[in-house]
């Protein structure tokens, strides 16, 4: 009794709270100790419609919010999907208590999870498998989510019920180790474990903090090196990981595989190659430019940029820019280049430049991958590089960066020849 009243009472409340009610004991317990405090309660109860008892356990959370004369709100699960239920249940109850927390101007959402449904979580992690952080389990405190219980074995709670002549609903399906993966350790695989010691589930909590301790620890110095994570190269090795983890969180890059980080750590530490990129979760890349790291978004070039033909002094539009091919010469020289053409005076083609292409020069030809590589373009650099080519896709000219063109050799305007200019100009967008 008294170790579920300090677990209340230790915490300091807001005027209003959400509070996750099923009518299992242990949110039951929850809604009672909190009544006893000076706060505004709204019940949040979701029907899921899973079960034939799934209504009269909403008709039983409904009357107990009566009864102890708080707020209830309820909501229905509908379209319920027929893959990954549970996954998608737990989706739909968050964003519901969610909105109630914005409806009713609070920041804090409590539910009852307590020690056992962090060992299940903890073994269910372990048996996954993952990166060490997702082996803490649950935090006490996770944005709006309050966890006052999670200290507090099952057995505890019940007591508590016990004591205060509480009622409560029983979920037929939780004692159903065929149900899911977390029912099979609930009902067979926990309980084994306390054979061999009665404190198993104690003990499983007990690292779980430890992780979490040591996580917080870790987590303090990679935002120390995260501050210069440009200076890849002055960051310790074995803080190399630990630190790229904490930048990309700080991104809002979650869920990344250690395969991905292993990957990311290669590129980074090839001195080798200067340039590259690892494609990483919600369709981000970590990009390698010369020893500068950053994130961009994943995207097809050919969708960017389509290759336009331009006729003469007819302007065209592409990316954020418009583009002239003229005989006329413009009055702005550093947004053109001049070219001749002589005769050739059909249409020229302004495209993406793709590794392969091949420039004039006068010593010979040279692809414009060693063309990049000479110039030390980054890797956003290369990928913006625009070519100007005749109909039959010989190359002109090539944009090396920004507004900088390299002519070729073929097409250098000589004495006596007849110039050309491409003429551009940033637009309003």
């Amino acid at each position: 009794m008294e170790k579920i009243k300090q677990a209340i009472k230790q915490k300091s409340w807001p005027a209003t709270v959400i509070v996750a009610v099923s009518g299992g004991v242990d949110s039951v317990v929850l809604l009672h100790a909190l009544a006893q405090m000076p706060i505004r309660i709204v019940v949040a109860h979701v029907n899921y419609h899973l079960r034939p008892e799934s209504d009269a356990d909403a008709s039983f959370v409904a009357k107990l919010a009566q009864k102890m004369n708080v707020i209830f709100e309820q909501r229905d699960w509908q379209n319920r999907p027929n893959h990954a239920v549970e996954k998608e249940a737990r989706i739909f109850r968050y964003d519901f208590f969610n909105a109630l927390a914005n409806r009713y101007q609070t920041d804090t959402i409590v539910v009852a999870h307590h020690a056992n449904d962090q060992a299940e979580t903890v073994l269910l992690k372990m048996i996954r498998g993952g990166q060490l952080r997702q082996m803490a389990g649950m935090m006490t405190k996770t944005n709006r989510i309050i966890r006052p219980f999670l200290t507090l074995t099952k057995q505890e709670l019940i007591a508590y019920a016990h004591r205060n002549q509480l009622k409560w609903r029983e979920d037929s399906t939780n004692s159903d180790p065929d149900y899911t993966p977390r029912n099979l350790l609930r009902n067979d695989v926990l309980p084994k474990l306390t054979t061999i010691n009665a404190q198993a589930v104690r003990h499983i909590n007990d690292m779980a903090q430890q992780i979490q301790n040591q996580e917080r620890l870790i987590d303090e110095q990679a935002a120390i090196y995260a501050q210069n994570i440009a200076s890849w190269h002055t960051i310790p090795q074995a803080w190399q990981a630990p630190t790229l983890k904490y930048w990309l969180q700080a991104q809002q890059i979650f869920n990344i595989k250690e395969s991905q980080i292993l990957q990311a750590l290669q590129l980074l530490n090839n001195d080798s190659k200067p340039n590259g990129r690892i494609t990483l979760n919600q369709g981000v890349q970590l990009v390698k430019s010369y020893n500068q790291l950053g994130l961009q978004k994943e995207q097809n070039r050919n969708q960017v940029l389509s290759p336009l033909m331009l006729k003469l002094n007819q302007r065209y539009f592409l990316a954020n820019k418009s583009w002239l091919w003229t005989d006329h010469e413009p009055i702005l020289d550093d947004s053109a280049v001049a070219f001749s053409i002589g005769s050739e005076k059909a249409v020229l083609c302004l495209r993406l430049a793709n590794a392969s292409d091949k420039i004039a020069l006068i010593n010979g030809h040279k692809k414009l991958r060693r063309l990049a590589i000479d110039e030390k373009l980054t890797l956003q650099e290369r990928e913006a590089m625009l070519v100007l080519t005749t109909a039959d896709d010989r190359i002109v000219a090539v944009q090396v960066r920004n507004d900088e063109w390299r002519v070729s050799a073929e097409y250098t305007v000589k004495q006596n020849t007849q110039p050309n200019w491409l003429v551009w100009r940033i637009e309003e967008t």
